[in-house]
């Protein structure tokens, strides 16, 4: 997410820039940049980065779950994901609207709403060949751009405890697979914030993702890593034939679970799409209306930032 906020905010720090039909937002802008973001790595992190989607009280997040099943295998995309945010080239933006951090009571309605952005300042690295030199942009005096097209609905509700809960419609959020950040829609999409404060939030993003996005999205990028995996793990002297892979490794598996038809040592993304173990577990789990969806969630730190928001 980048910032381009914040010089409105500066110029009318306490008024209201979000309506709905019967409902008017108030108070002051904060502006805030996702400093962490867990990816799950276990079933048990997957509950726990999710929210109740469709109100039958039950976390969902059938995709962390898959998530979490596939660090286990060594397959995880969470370093990946840390890497490009520490780097900054995976850049999400929040603002919060409000006239409290503990309890809004009956001061007034709080609103929260995300972008993608980009323009990091400082730079994201003082050494881009030492990983542990990068994330300056993250420590709360960061500066940004904000993509427009990325800016979800509007989150709006009460604080209560320095808690803040509420749907938030259509929500893009981006995750890294292979080294490359993959943009989705969240649909039917909530938010939780918690430790609420003007220089740091935890908090929870959580929604539903298309078919299409899945297909077109998810799965590309999937079988992309899982080529890249074959192709640089296989081949080895002591492999066993076709493709030279070690017996008891994570590109052997791979081989033999994608690599079907032909067996000639390349994956395509119509081998993954159509394999019935990700068939089973990327189906949709969630009916919201008539949307059938996936279930995703990620819990996320949020520092300090500064950006101009786009005009509502």
């Amino acid at each position: 997410m980048r910032p381009v906020y914040f010089a409105l905010v500066a110029l009318c720090a306490a008024c209201s820039l979000y309506r709905g039909d019967d409902l008017e937002v108030e108070g002051e802008h904060f502006q805030y940049v996702v400093s962490e973001l867990r990816i799950p790595t276990s079933n048990a992190m997957a509950r726990t980065s999710a929210l109740d989607l469709n109100g039958d009280k039950i976390a969902d997040n059938q995709l962390g779950e898959v998530f979490g099943a596939l660090a286990v295998q060594g397959l995880g995309v969470g370093e990946t994901a840390r890497e490009s945010l520490l780097r900054g080239g995976l850049i999400m933006l929040a603002d919060l609207q409000t006239t409290s951090f503990a309890s809004t009571g009956d001061t007034g309605i709080t609103g929260f709403t995300t972008f993608l952005g980009g323009d990091p300042s400082p730079a994201p690295c003082t050494d881009p060949g030492d990983l542990a030199t990068c994330g300056q942009h993250l420590h709360g005096t960061g500066s940004f751009s904000v993509d427009a097209s990325t800016t979800s609905d509007l989150a709006a509700g009460a604080v209560d405890k320095a808690t803040f809960e509420a749907a938030i419609g259509q929500m893009p959020v981006e995750i890294v697979v292979d080294q490359i950040p993959l943009r989705l829609v969240l649909r039917h999409a909530r938010v939780r914030l918690t430790a609420i404060s003007a220089d740091h939030i935890s908090a929870i993003f959580a929604g539903g993702i298309t078919s299409g996005d899945v297909d077109g999205v998810v799965i590309p990028e999937a079988a992309a890593q899982i080529q890249r995996i074959v192709a640089t793990e296989c081949g080895q002297p002591g492999g066993d034939p076709p493709c030279g892979c070690v017996r008891g490794s994570r590109a052997r598996l791979l081989a033999d679970l994608f690599d079907t038809s032909p067996r000639n040592c390349e994956i395509t993304v119509a081998e993954v799409h159509d394999s019935s173990l990700v068939q089973s577990l990327l189906a949709p789990d969630l009916e919201l209306g008539k949307d059938k969806l996936l279930s995703f969630g990620v819990s996320v730190e949020l520092a300090r930032a500064t950006f101009q928001p786009p005009l509502p």
